[in-house]
């Protein structure tokens, strides 16, 4: 098992795990199967990896209040994958599929 898949609402939030700049990332699309993409990476991957949704927070300063705006800004069903090593993203991949 792998002790270093981390879930995170937002892109900018993956930062805090990895260097978002040199790792490899996915985006994908889940309907129902959250949790076998889950239970995957835990058992396939052996680096850090970060889920995250799509979307980041609304810029500072803006008309709307971020925390009522948030989820405006995040689509549900597509997440952003980040793989620290390459050998796990060429197995997500593989196996998954998704969009670079």
């Amino acid at each position: 098992m792998n002790p270093e898949v981390h879930i995170v609402d937002r892109e900018d939030q993956a930062l805090w795990y990895l260097d978002t700049s040199t790792a490899h990332s996915f985006c994908i699309q889940l309907d129902n199967n959250r949790k076998q993409l889950r239970d995957w990476l835990c058992r396939m991957t052996q680096k850090t990896v970060v889920v995250s949704g799509q979307g980041v927070l609304p810029p500072a300063g803006g008309m709307v209040h971020p925390t009522s705006s948030i989820y405006q800004y995040i689509l549900r069903t597509q997440f952003k994958v980040y793989f620290e090593d390459e050998r796990d993203a060429i197995a997500f991949k593989l196996a998954w599929g998704g969009s670079l």
